[in-house]
């Protein structure tokens, strides 16, 4: 970095940045000098408990809550029946039983983690600014800018906050202390990269094409070769070495389940590749809402201010900070836009999030740059920061409110509840989208009045649990069927020996099965 001073030193821990950081310290610094990341930290921990008990779990799905069930019925290293997402959070809530407080549980933490991860990206690219002032802004202006349905697939139901929490959290422990870059950080560092890729096995490919960026944007602000080097291999290093992982965590566990690899990593036809990404960035686009519109705004105003004489000399570094990110948000939307397992999932725009993210924070840097370097906006921008996460997560999602939370899971999992208890069901066959929500709630009912059992699901993803119930009696076994799924069932049913069924009785909202005999 071109200053002509020497930096103060910095905090010890994740608040200090890397080598530099604070030399252009804005108004965060001089507020909490010694106390900015609890501050920080603490804010984003308020944050995701009003998020976790406002309105958030209205978009609850299926995919969403098969982590809580593999923390509640069999947990598994990943995803049950796939690959790609480690089953951190659900290892983590083992312990809690009670499956609406497990529920709440992941994700709380998985929307710690996501609004944690925007501010580590800031930390990560903007180091030797007022990262925590960028980073504070950025996850603030996320939750007031993004559609509700995208925030819920990244702060609640895919594995990129967490992971990418995990690896820059890594890449902050193997940074240099007081000048020296002691062994067990490093080791610490490649410990949290490893873990990062086992949640998420791509998170490398974002991270390596952010390095990379931000070498070249610190080459070109005037920062010396060998530091810019230095910083570069040891990042690549320790990113090569957790994809090496995560590729060992997917080819190894197929080997010890007898399971083939379910996610096809293969890459598209060069021929396919303009319509593939073509397809995921209008899909994006078509999702986004207003966001695009808001991130034009804050980054213009942004870009309006730096032009102003005093902080003219500032413009173009901010404007290589966010070029830097913008490049990365390229190379990761491109590298996803080519994978089979994209176009098998109609290229939904939620394989874009690591790349949105990093757009989102292109466009709030350049607004915070001039906010932390004006002295009259500088105080106030710090402390309006500080309370601007938590007051936008109230806005977004409400007043924390347990029993809107449990209407609104009663409302999108609780339909076949009522039903599958009364006619003492053990098995709930039909579609993905609705078995496995309402095996869910029949688990919360039924540990709410203390009755043991509960139903297990039989659709897609069964694999894992089959075990469990397939020596129940089948003279007894009752198998619940919700109206308008017989073709699922029958799928699913057939596929597990459970076939033929006569039905014995129909209720509301499901149908109850029981098996022929022989």
């Amino acid at each position: 970095m071109n200053e002509s001073a020497p930096p103060p030193a910095p905090e010890a821990g994740l608040g200090s940045g890397s080598p530099g950081a604070g030399a252009r310290g804005g108004g965060w610094a001089r507020l909490w000098p010694r106390h900015r990341t609890a501050v920080l930290l603490a804010a984003l921990a308020a944050a995701a408990i009003l998020v976790d008990l406002g309105r958030f779990h209205a978009l609850e799905h299926g995919d969403s809550i098969v982590p809580v069930l593999v923390s509640l019925q069999r947990w598994t290293p990943f995803y049950w029946d796939q690959e790609r997402y480690g089953m951190l959070v659900p290892l983590l809530a083992l312990p809690i039983r009670n499956p609406l407080w497990n529920l709440l549980f992941q994700r709380g933490c998985l929307v710690l983690a996501g609004l944690g991860a925007v501010v580590l990206l800031a930390r990560h690219v903007l180091a030797g600014r007022d990262w925590p002032l960028a980073g504070a802004l950025a996850a603030g202006a996320l939750l007031a800018a993004a559609p509700a349905p995208w925030l819920f697939e990244y702060l609640g139901d895919q594995p990129y906050g967490l992971s990418l929490l995990l690896a820059l959290a890594g890449l902050a422990l193997a940074e240099p202390a007081a000048g020296r870059r002691p062994w067990p950080r490093l080791a610490s560092g490649l410990v949290l990269v490893a873990a990062a890729h086992w949640v998420n096995a791509a998170t490398g490919i974002l991270l390596l094409a952010l390095a990379v960026a931000r070498a070249v944007a610190d080459r070109l602000e005037g920062e010396p070769p060998g530091a810019v080097r230095d910083r570069l291999a040891v990042d690549g290093a320790l990113l090569l070495a957790g994809l090496a992982a995560g590729q060992v965590f997917l080819r190894l566990w197929p080997v010890l389940t007898a399971y083939p690899l379910r996610l096809d990593v293969a890459p598209l036809p060069l021929a396919d590749l303009p319509a593939a990404w073509a397809a995921l960035l209008a899909n994006a686009w078509r999702d986004a809402g207003e966001w695009p519109a808001a991130l034009l705004a804050g980054g213009g105003l942004g870009l309006a201010l730096l032009s102003l004489p005093p902080l003219r000399p500032r413009l173009p570094g901010a404007l290589l900070r966010a070029a830097a990110l913008l490049a990365a948000a390229l190379a990761y939307a491109l590298f996803a836009g080519s994978l089979a397992w994209v176009r098998d999932n109609a290229f939904h725009w939620r394989y874009l999030a690591p790349s949105a993210v990093l757009v989102h924070l292109a466009a709030v840097s350049l607004l915070a740059e001039p906010l932390a370097r004006l002295p009259r906006l500088a105080r106030p921008a710090g402390a309006a920061a500080l309370a601007l996460v938590p007051a936008l997560a109230l806005a977004a999602y409400g007043g924390p409110s347990p029993a809107r939370v449990r209407a609104d899971l009663d409302r999108v999992a609780g339909r076949h509840t009522a039903d599958v208890l009364a006619a003492g069901c053990r098995l709930v066959a039909g579609d993905y989208w609705s078995v496995w929500p309402a095996v869910w709630h029949a688990a919360l009912v039924s540990y709410e009045r203390g009755v043991p059992g509960g139903a297990w699901g039989v659709t897609h993803r069964t694999n894992a649990t089959v075990m469990a119930w397939w020596t129940l009696p089948r003279g007894t076994l009752r198998i619940c069927r919700p109206h308008g799924e017989d073709a699922a069932a029958e799928r699913w049913l057939r596929a597990f020996h459970l076939w033929p069924v006569s039905v014995v009785e129909r209720r509301e909202t499901v149908d109850v099965l029981a098996v022929d005999p022989g």
